[in-house]
This record gives C-alpha cells, structure tokens and sequence, in this order.
C-alpha cells in the first residue's frame, strides 16, 4: 500500500512545485496560499509513507545498508545547507562547530545517515523558538565521530524521555508551529545508526532545551 501511495502523491507534489513557481506571481495571494499547502501536505506525506516503508523493513529485519568509504564532514555540511533554507524562513539560525579541514571517514549508508542528520536538524528547528539558533557539533571521542545537535526548544519530562525512540511513540511537547509527530523519525534513526554499530542518545532538561547525539565508529586511517 506504501509503495502505491508513494507514486501519486509524488506526482501531486511535483504539479504543486510547478505552479508554485509559475503562477505564483500570476494568482492572488489567498490562491497562492493553497498551491503552497498542497505542496507542504504532499511532501508531509511523502516523508510519512517513506517513513513506514522504513519500519516494515525493519519489523522485517530487511534494513538494508549500502555501505561506502565516506566523510561525515561531507554529509553534515549537505545537510545543513538543506535544513538553513527552512532555518531562515523561520527566522531561526544553524550553526556548527567542527574542527577546521579534518575527515571523519567511515564506512556507511551516505542517504541513510542523512536521513538521521535531517531528522536531528529538522526537529531542533521545529521545537527551538523563532530567533533563538541551534548548534551541530561534530567531533572526535577515541575512534568514534560524534555528533550533536542541540535545540533551544522546551526540553522534555524526564518520564517521557523513554518514549523518544520507539515506534510511534510521542512525548506531550510539542513543536513550536504546532505540526504533527508520527512517532516514527527517531525510532527510524535509532535503528540506522544502531545499524552502523553506533549508539543515539538524548540529554534533556525541562525548560533548557535537548542535545540529540549520536556516535559511529570510524574507519582506521
């Protein structure tokens, strides 16, 4: 059902980039609003039913990884560049703090981690307030990179800490534009990154934001 849906809703989205960007100057601006939404439901549900096509393969023990010799460095950076279009749109800022020109090779999935990276980032952005800015770090702990991502946002009840990576599973905070959670992304990345032999975390305190991290093992030089 997930792969049948994926094909139509692709299509819709396509159309709605479309006339976004060819008629947008032309319609009023109400008209142009509704363009806009159907663009934004379409790719929301995009990422959904890519999502559960995600979580049948794991129930499944199907996840596959298509490893190669790559830079973390490489996948932060495209992923920031991706998250600082809506980061600015939202009057929020991103920011990273990694050592100057030092690879972190590993041997991984590159879309994979990306989809980790960009769940990370994209949840920091929704729950961290307009003006406020959220911080990727990215560093070395013994033969392991590590990487942070730390949000300005309400942080979370330590009773519910336990829900964040499981399968949909939600906590009681919710984001700062009021959007939707499926209870999926961070279950989603718990189990790419446990496939790379690494570990996911979060540190957490009610009024004082979160930090999501996650380590991988690098590759010997």
């Amino acid at each position: 059902a997930a792969h049948d849906l994926r094909s139509p809703l692709g299509v819709i989205q396509m159309y709605s980039q479309f006339l976004e960007t060819e008629l947008g100057p032309a319609v009023s601006e109400e008209h142009r609003q509704f363009i806009v939404t159907i663009r934004h439901t379409s790719e929301a549900l995009l990422r959904l039913v890519d999502n559960l096509l995600d979580v049948s393969q794991i129930e499944a023990g199907k996840l596959e990884l298509h490893r190669q010799s790559l830079d973390l460095r490489v996948l932060v950076e495209q992923s920031l560049a991706l998250n600082r279009v809506l980061a600015t749109k939202t009057h929020r800022q991103l920011a990273l703090v990694a050592p100057e020109l030092t690879p972190f090779l590993l041997d991984a999935d590159g879309p994979k981690l990306e989809q980790v990276l960009n769940n990370l980032i994209g949840n920091a952005l929704k729950f961290s307030p307009p003006g406020t800015h959220v911080e990727v770090r990215l560093g070395r702990e013994g033969d392991r990179a590590l990487v942070s991502v730390r949000d300005q946002g309400p942080g979370i009840p330590a009773q519910e800490v336990g829900k964040l990576f499981r399968f949909f599973q939600k906590t009681s905070v919710r984001s700062v534009g009021g959007e939707r959670s499926s209870g999926l992304g961070l279950a989603i990345a718990r189990k790419i990154v446990e496939g790379h032999g690494g570990t996911i975390w979060v540190e957490t305190e009610p009024g004082r934001g979160s930090t999501f991290s996650f380590a991988l093992p690098l590759t010997s030089p």
